[in-house]
């Protein structure tokens, strides 16, 4: 029914736009009345010709705003990897260190895993990933996106516990054979973004080596150097970072070169069915609105970026937000998917981690710095793979510099201190807790009262106890 609405109320919009009378819109919403007309209908004062024209644009408007503005973030986040990183498309870029607080590299960094990035461009020939053997238990994974921020393939521990595979990401239409023993993943655009993980424990400088070494035997390359024929590819690029103005976010000009940008990846499913609805409104696209209806648009352009900025991207529980599962399937909502990428959100699938955030105390209170904090857990999180709880600036989203160089307390922490029923005390203060023993369970935090605390507990590969939020944190109790 919605879908109905909005293809109606676009038909409408249009014949507006076009300037044709009103009287043919009239036709329309009147059909299958039988022999009533407008004058049987009542008094019923006429809408302005000018006023429906804009709200129709601005309803529409903010349909297709919020409908492409995922597609325009993931071509963003391609431009910083070429502009800002350095990088080049079908490169990979490492991060080999575990984060400081002297580092911005991103928002949350995270200390649990190193990190690999890339964007691929598979118009000419699939590209190659190579992963090294991973045989000591350590958890990895490979999350491969495509240009429409789809979930194509995690490639992990969990699918294959020693590493060591090769992958062929491969582009829309292609037909060519793979060799022996490639894993195959095929891609429905030709742009891929690559998300890589692998597991570190940042306290212990043996392992970070151990993960150092893995992360530098992960390699990239053209499916060319491993045959000898030449395979043929497509003629359209992949890549479209020079096709945007990256400061057009709250404008109408994220749809410059909209026709381009969908020729070098074309929408697909839902995403090719409302490209069909919206491609008469979308200036620059179809035809050229009249000066009323561009009215309306640009409005909406504005109005749509703030519902990104404050949509909720997580459920609420004890004063703790969860990520939910959904998420990572973002395609039934085009809000919701917008909203992600505004945040540089690769969201992985819940199978692989979910995140449970705080910023309150028990009282429901900001947790600022100068203060001291415990939480007491009845067990450990319930997990396949790991868990970590990390401390941030809620204001930079950025770790808080201390005297210790010390971020997060995860299951691999050293010394760890677990009490005699299983129990675990945490503590977040700017001074170490009175009793040693309870050191390695210490985050510390700042004397500055005025930064306002945000606590990340990662989860990776959660059960359904987390799923299901029948195991969740109790709440931070201020001390």
């Amino acid at each position: 029914m919605g879908v109905i609405l909005i293809a109606a109320c676009a038909l409408t919009a249009v014949i507006v736009a076009k300037n044709r009378t009103l009287s043919v819109g009239i036709r329309a919403a009147t059909s299958g009345m039988g022999d009533a007309s407008v004058s049987e209908l009542g008094d019923v004062e006429p809408y302005p010709v000018i006023e429906f024209a804009e709200k129709h644009a601005y309803d529409l408007g903010g349909q297709a705003y919020l409908w492409f503005y995922g597609r325009w973030r993931m071509i963003l986040e391609e431009r910083d990897f070429v502009l800002k990183n350095g990088a080049k498309i079908n490169s990979l870029l490492k991060y080999r260190d575990p984060p400081t607080a002297d580092d911005e590299i991103y928002v949350t960094p995270n200390l649990d895993v190193l990190n690999i990035v890339s964007f691929f461009d598979l118009a000419e020939q699939p590209q190659i990933l190579t992963i090294p053997p991973i045989e000591d238990g350590r958890y990895y994974t490979f999350m491969f996106v495509d240009a429409w921020h789809n979930i194509i393939a995690n490639v992990s521990r969990q699918h294959y516990p020693q590493g060591g595979q090769q992958v062929a990401l491969v582009g829309p239409g292609w037909q060519g054979a793979l060799p022996e023993g490639v894993i195959r993943l095929d891609s429905p655009t030709n742009t891929v973004a690559l998300l890589g993980r692998i597991r570190v424990s940042p306290e212990i400088p043996e392992d970070v080596a151990k993960a150092q070494a893995l992360l530098d035997a992960v390699e990239v390359a053209p499916l060319s150097t491993m045959t000898d024929v030449p395979v043929p590819g497509s003629s359209v690029p992949g890549q479209s970072y020079e096709l945007i103005d990256p400061n057009a976010r709250q404008t109408l000009a994220i749809f410059d070169n909209y026709r381009e940008i969908l020729r070098r990846n074309p929408p697909y499913g839902k995403d090719a069915y409302a490209a069909d609805i919206f491609e008469e409104i979308i200036p620059g696209a179809g035809l050229e609105p009249n000066p009323v209806f561009m009215a309306g648009l640009k409005e909406t352009a504005r109005d749509s970026q703030r519902m990104i900025r404050t949509t909720p991207l997580a459920s609420r529980l004890r004063g703790w937000s969860m990520t939910p599962p959904e998420v990572s399937t973002p395609d039934w909502s085009w809000l919701l998917r917008a909203a992600l990428t505004e945040y540089g959100i690769l969201v992985n699938v819940k199978e692989e981690s979910v995140y449970i955030t705080t910023t309150l105390d028990s009282d429901r209170k900001n947790m600022t710095g100068g203060e001291s904090y415990e939480l007491r857990l009845a067990s450990p999180p319930p997990v396949k793979e790991f868990w970590s709880i990390t401390l941030y600036d809620m204001a930079t989203a950025q770790l808080i510099a201390n005297d210790w160089d010390k971020f997060r307390i995860g299951d691999n922490t050293p010394g760890l201190k677990y009490e005699e029923d299983g129990s675990l005390r945490l503590f977040i203060s700017p001074e170490p807790p009175k009793d040693a023993d309870y050191v390695p369970n210490w985050i510390p935090s700042t004397r500055d009262k005025d930064i306002q605390l945000n606590i990340v507990m990662r989860i990776y590969g959660p059960t359904e106890e987390i799923l299901s939020k029948e195991w969740f944190p109790e709440n931070w109790q201020k001390q």
